[in-house]
């Protein structure tokens, strides 16, 4: 399968800034949402005004599973999830994403590491394009975990 090609603006502090369309299973709402590429994050998180954009109110939230707490600038938080998320780049879409949140945090919309290490990914600075290629062989998910699975959409 080809790579999935991303382009991106640089942001004025050099992160890698991109859009994808996201929609979970339980909800009918499709929308752009602007993610960070944060290699260094464990999470792919929504801020809580992307999830409000995407029809989730803070009652639906609350009642989503914890997974447990990380620690940001602001102290412990409590991170939560939604799972069967699909995240579409063009013609392509990662279907059984979980994607997390905060609730009451400034928490930005990132694309971490637990979706990137399905992939041998490239950052090319001068063409803008993140370029992602799914691993021949993907570890086996711990029990509970996602398996994101890549789709072709043409």
């Amino acid at each position: 399968m080809l790579p999935i090609v991303i382009k991106f603006t640089p942001s004025e502090l050099g992160r890698v800034v991109f859009e994808a369309e996201v929609m979970t299973s339980d909800r009918l709402t499709l929308d752009t949402v602007s993610f960070k590429l944060d290699t260094g994050s464990d999470f792919t998180t929504l801020s809580c005004k992307d999830l409000a954009i995407l029809g989730y109110t803070e009652e639906i939230l609350k009642t989503c599973n914890v997974y447990g707490y990380a620690s940001t600038a602001g102290g412990d938080v409590a991170m939560q999830y939604i799972d069967n998320v699909s995240i579409k780049f063009g013609d392509r879409e990662l279907q059984g994403c979980r994607i997390f949140f905060a609730l009451g945090t400034k928490l930005s919309s990132l694309f971490g590491s637990d979706i990137l290490k399905y992939f041998t990914y490239t950052v090319d600075n001068d063409s803008y394009e993140l370029r992602m290629s799914a691993k021949k062989k993907t570890a086996v998910p711990k029990a509970g975990e996602p398996q994101i699975h890549v789709y072709s959409l043409d």
